[in-house]
């Protein structure tokens, strides 16, 4: 039997077969490709905004905490307990006031012939003399009232150098410089000095005082006893006291036995307390001022990118150190990297009482007479009205106004001339002088720094603040 092969019969419509043509395929891949390109190109875009939103965030959280830090110091500045300057406005007697801008009454007086200030030159802080400047020695064997301008000092730097001229010593600042470890050379420097200490108060029943010659006569030796939650006794011999009573405070050195005090060395016989241990009078508080006194630095340094070595960042940091441990290097904590510039300006008050903010420089170049208000000049006995004080416009001072130039470390090539745009209103000349946004030097320019500008963000950040002693 013969097989039939199923075929269908004759009229009937054949199935027909589907396909792309050449052209729709030509087309669908076009489309793809079209599609592809849109989803890559929106992914780089949203990829460099997160990237420079990245960067911008981290900017700013260094520039807010770069300043928050300066300016807790900068308000702590000339703390001293006694937080008064204490002035006279006309020529002192010798009798009276020797001492035309501090009372003697008033001002803290050093019963040490040098306090040795861990950021001063070698010879440390000393009786006013000739050598500093002053028309004429401060009687010998006298004490002596520490100068309120020592408390804040500034330097206005440049290409290297410092004006005035920064300290030098075992705990002098890096030399400037383009190599790690070197400070930036166009930024200024900043010192500050101030009590932080909580210290023993007879108020609190932890300070006797022993007096010979009765109330109101020399002081021989004076025992600590903390109560709870006070500071623990810290003294050695050797370390300075800060006493405050009243209006007036004295810094001595002492000697120590057990918790007793005995001031040695002093210069002239160190005056008691009237009634020293009556709790209704006149409080008494004591520090340690050797241990308690903060000096602190602001200053920029340079470090290596762990990623490059050939590249610089520039950093904050904060030197703290104090009397104690003179001699040695101060304590640096580098705060934050990416502060690139930092300049401060001096807000002092004049004579006619208008306010000026100068550079470092300026305020010392502008210390005369005729800029000094009558407060601020210091006038000696026996010497001529008009004798001032070397730089006595820091004791003018009003305000620091701190300017931070914020860079955002890393590189970020594909950023844009107008992503990069940035104003600092601080002027290297010294002056408020505001600036075009514009964009900064190709990235291999050498900024006034000397640092290579590099592709980042960069902000200014300003911060303005009170000085906590200001009394004209």
């Amino acid at each position: 039997m013969k097989h039939v092969a199923n075929r269908l019969p004759p009229g009937a419509p054949r199935a027909q077969a589907f396909g792309f043509t050449l052209v729709e395929l030509m087309v669908a891949i076009t489309l793809g490709i079209l599609i592809s390109l849109g989803l890559v190109l929106l992914f780089q875009a949203t990829a460099k905004t997160n990237r420079v939103q990245d960067a911008m965030a981290q900017l700013q959280e260094t520039g807010r905490y770069a300043v928050s830090r300066i300016n807790n110091d900068l308000r702590m500045a000339s703390f001293q307990s006694l937080n008064v300057s204490g002035f006279v406005n006309a020529t002192p007697s010798a009798a009276a006031t020797p001492n035309g801008v501090n009372n003697p009454g008033i001002s803290a007086m050093s019963y040490v012939a040098t306090i040795q200030l861990p950021d001063f030159d070698p010879a440390g802080l000393s009786a006013p003399s000739i050598a500093t400047g002053w028309a004429a020695d401060w009687p010998a064997g006298t004490a002596w009232p520490v100068s309120q301008r020592y408390f804040i000092q500034g330097y206005e730097c440049s290409s290297g150098t410092c004006s005035p001229a920064l300290p030098t010593g075992s705990n002098a600042l890096p030399a400037a410089g383009l190599a790690a470890g070197n400070r930036i050379k166009t930024a200024d420097v900043l010192t500050v000095r101030y009590l932080d200490a909580l210290g023993w108060s007879r108020g609190n029943n932890e300070l006797s005082l022993t007096c010979s010659g009765g109330a109101g006569g020399t002081l021989t030796s004076f025992t600590v006893t903390p109560a709870t939650g006070s500071p623990a006794f810290n003294f050695v011999t050797n370390d300075l006291a800060l006493l405050v009573y009243g209006s007036r405070s004295e810094i001595f050195q002492v000697s120590v036995s057990g918790s007793t005090l005995t001031p040695t060395g002093v210069l002239g016989s160190l005056p008691c307390p009237v009634d020293p241990n009556a709790i209704s009078s006149i409080d008494v508080s004591l520090f340690n001022f050797s241990q308690d006194f903060h000096t602190v630095t602001y200053y920029l340094r340079l470090d290596t990118d762990p990623n490059d070595a050939t590249r610089l960042i520039p950093a904050l940091v904060r030197r703290e150190s104090n009397i104690d441990n003179r001699g040695a290097a101060g304590n640096d904590q580098e705060l934050v990297q990416g502060i690139e510039q930092m300049d401060f300006l001096e807000g002092v008050q004049r004579t006619d009482g208008t306010i000026s903010y100068l550079t470092s420089d300026q305020v010392a170049a502008q210390s005369s007479g005729a800029n000094c208000s009558p407060m601020s000049l210091q006038i000696l006995s026996g010497l001529p009205a008009g004798t001032v004080e070397p730089q006595c416009l820091w004791r003018s001072l009003n305000s620091i106004e701190a300017h931070l130039l914020v860079n955002s470390v890393n590189n970020q090539y594909d950023l844009t001339p107008a992503d990069m745009a940035y104003q600092y209103t601080y002027a290297y000349s010294g002056t408020d002088a505001k600036q075009t946004p514009a964009s900064p030097p190709a990235a291999a320019t050498a900024l006034a720094s000397g640092l290579k500008a590099g592709m980042m963000l960069r902000r200014e950040f300003v911060s303005l603040v009170s000085v906590r002693n200001f009394n004209p």
